[in-house]
């Protein structure tokens, strides 16, 4: 079934509006309004193209996101990179659970352990009576938890902006600006590759993504900065507005941790030959969802985002400079030298993560530099492989 342009905008504008990327936003509060913004638009302007040039590549080999680099990094690469995508959308998946927990908890005093299970069970209820085919509920939740938003931001009107104590850096918050939209790069396909053409592909996706996660980042940093420095979470439990956060919780974390669910199960049947159906995977994923929130440690969330970037930003620029520029041919069992590419990149993200923030003057941030360095060494190596080849084949 055809996916309407206006309904794309308005999954990738609903996968956004989230507690989560709200959070996040508060992060940025240490750099201030103007550097906060700018680290916010430079990094979603990386993240996002990179988000939908993923949705592109689906729509034109017509395979759900992880089957679709198959043909670049061959199959033994792809089922790498999709029990990788199975293992961060679990991660989400308690992620965003937790946060819910405990927004409720700052909103009507209901503890953590019980607001786990109670989102948990909610986002189990969702796969079992609505399939991804329910656009039209994603519509109207997106539309109503848009307009919630702007009630809950409206409390903080007058004041001015304080000043936020932290150690983020220009750099640092660039990554989490990218990281958001890049780890929905294994599953965006899923949806994409159901668009009217190619064009409405990537350009509804880039708009409606960028433009919900661009704006509750905002929000993030707004909160933040109007508050001292309080998370939207923190926020909640002070102004105790009851009904309305819990609406705007309950909505996004529902709507969007299903995306995350639906594409668990995906990538499940992309790589492995389950006997399972769909709709099992999706009720066992909700469930080791359900587990994993309790178990999951909040306190490195950010290092859990700087992860998902040292993964996909090499593994993506690999198979975009692949698919898009080089056009090789077909990878049936492995492509060696993507491995070797994709392996230095990751390495390289997490040097200049943890030790190259001399670098970020230049504006050399981790994505920055890892998609320049393994852009380059890809065709290196696929070079030297095509010698080898000829001199041992």
């Amino acid at each position: 079934m055809k996916i309407k342009n206006s309904t794309l905008f308005l999954i990738w504008a609903g996968a956004a509006i989230s507690i989560a990327e709200v959070f996040t936003g508060s992060y940025f509060a240490p750099l201030g309004l103007t550097k906060g913004i700018l680290s916010i638009l430079l990094g979603h302007i990386i993240g996002t193209l990179f988000f939908a040039l993923g949705g592109l590549m689906s729509f034109r080999v017509k395979k759900p996101a992880i089957e679709s680099t198959k043909g670049v990094l061959g199959e033994r690469g792809m089922v790498f990179i999709g029990l990788l995508n199975v293992l961060q959308l679990v991660g989400w998946t308690a992620v965003m659970i937790i946060q819910s927990a405990k927004a409720f908890n700052g909103a009507i005093g209901m503890s953590t352990a019980i607001g786990i299970f109670v989102v948990g069970i909610s986002v189990l209820l969702w796969t079992l009576f609505f399939d991804n085919e329910a656009y039209w509920i994603n519509d109207i939740a997106v539309v109503l938890l848009f307009i919630l938003t702007i009630f809950v931001v409206l409390y903080l009107k007058g004041g001015k902006i304080a000043s936020v104590t932290g150690d983020m850096s220009f750099s640092g918050a660039v990554e989490l600006a990218v990281a958001m939209p890049v780890s929905w790069l294994p599953l965006v396909g899923d949806y994409t590759i159901n668009a009217k053409d190619g064009k409405s592909s990537f350009i509804y996706t880039f708009a409606g993504y960028f433009i919900a996660s661009c704006f509750m980042y905002f929000i993030g940093l707004y909160v933040a900065l109007k508050t001292g420095g309080k998370d939207i979470i923190s926020y909640f439990a002070s102004i105790k507005t009851g009904i309305v956060p819990l609406l705007i919780i309950l909505l996004s974390t529902v709507t969007t941790t299903f995306m995350d669910v639906y594409s668990a199960a995906i990538s499940t049947l992309s790589i492995v030959k389950a006997k399972l159906s769909r709709k099992s995977l999706l009720i066992i994923y909700s469930i080791v969802g359900l587990i994993a929130a309790y178990l999951f440690p909040m306190d490195n969330y950010q290092n859990f985002l700087y992860a998902i970037g040292s993964v996909f930003i090499p593994a993506y620029t690999v198979v975009f400079e692949d698919f898009f520029l080089m056009k090789s041919k077909s990878h049936s069992f492995l492509n060696v030298p993507a491995t070797i590419s994709f392996a230095v990149g990751t390495i390289f993200y997490n040097y200049l993560t943890y030790f190259g923030t001399n670098l970020s003057k230049w504006f050399i941030t981790p994505t920055i530099g890892t998609i320049i360095l393994t852009a380059v060494i890809y065709p290196i190596m696929k070079s030297l492989n095509k010698r080898e080849e000829k001199i041992y084949g």
